[in-house]
């Protein structure tokens, strides 16, 4: 296949359109500096897997999912509880920790502003590398046990899975730029506002009755909402040495990553 017509493919399949689906999308066809791609239809990307309708269910069974990756804490897991049409697949999940960034208690001691948002959003993709560790290794070991096609999502599949799936882009040779590009794609496939007011009960792990998203002044969510360059940046230049991070933070052994590029490059 041409380059072009690799080019158009990925426009075209990239985003998966779901009725209950919130920023579903493929993570295939990404070239690697190596010379490989990204294998399509093993690796999703998505928000929160609650809403989805029985129209949903067909397509999302043909995805042949065998594991789920959540991100999310476990007061959010329970909020809104996953609901995938078959139950064969791997769920994982895991414990919170002593200390979990949250964008509350960021911006509890930031201005009400669109500068003090961008503030508190710096400040989270700057905490979650190392609260992230136990959730990446386990997505990474999950993938070398061959428990894929595989769903990685959080909420709003912007900010915890943002950051998983640049780290695997990255680990598997993709450049930087490119890992980069797929998470600004959120700005373009993920309407979060209009998402929360037509399921009344959606809170994309971000509200609660006590805090309703949708009081807060708009130029605080435009922020919120958004996937900035530089957010990523600053997780990227939080985790440093990515090769480092997986194997020190995350625990993923070079036999993994072995594993894990057979699994999803082609």
């Amino acid at each position: 296949m041409t380059s072009s017509a690799s080019a158009v493919r990925a426009e075209r399949e990239r985003v998966l359109s779901f009725q209950g689906g919130c920023n579903f999308r493929d993570v295939g066809g990404y070239r690697t500096q190596q010379g490989a791609s990204t294998r399509w239809g093993k690796v999703f990307r998505t928000g929160v897997l609650t809403y989805f309708t029985e129209d949903d269910h067909a397509p999302l069974t043909r995805l042949q999912v065998r594991a789920i990756c959540d991100l999310r804490r476990a007061e959010e897991r329970e909020r809104e509880p996953t609901r995938w049409p078959h139950t064969n697949v791997n769920a994982l999940s895991w414990d919170d920790g002593i200390v979990t960034p949250t964008i509350r208690a960021l911006s509890a001691d930031r201005p009400k502003t669109a500068a003090g948002m961008f503030d508190t959003m710096i400040a989270l993709y700057r905490a979650l590398p190392e609260w992230m560790g136990p959730r990446i290794g386990g997505m990474f070991s999950a993938i070398a046990n061959g428990d894929v096609p595989m769903v990685v999502h959080c909420a709003a599949g912007k900010d915890r899975t943002g950051i998983a799936v640049a780290l695997l882009l990255r680990s598997l040779g993709v450049p930087e730029e490119t890992a980069i590009q797929d998470y600004l794609l959120t700005n373009t496939s993920g309407n979060f506002e209009e998402f929360i007011r037509s399921r009344h009960q959606a809170q994309l792990g971000v509200t609660d009755t006590h805090s309703p998203l949708l009081s807060m002044p708009e130029e605080m969510r435009r922020v919120l909402f958004s996937a900035d360059a530089a957010f990523l940046q600053a997780a990227f230049e939080q985790i440093g040495d990515i090769e480092a991070y997986l194997a020190t933070t995350a625990g993923v052994t070079p036999a993994m990553q072995d594993k894990v590029r057979a699994a999803l490059l082609e």
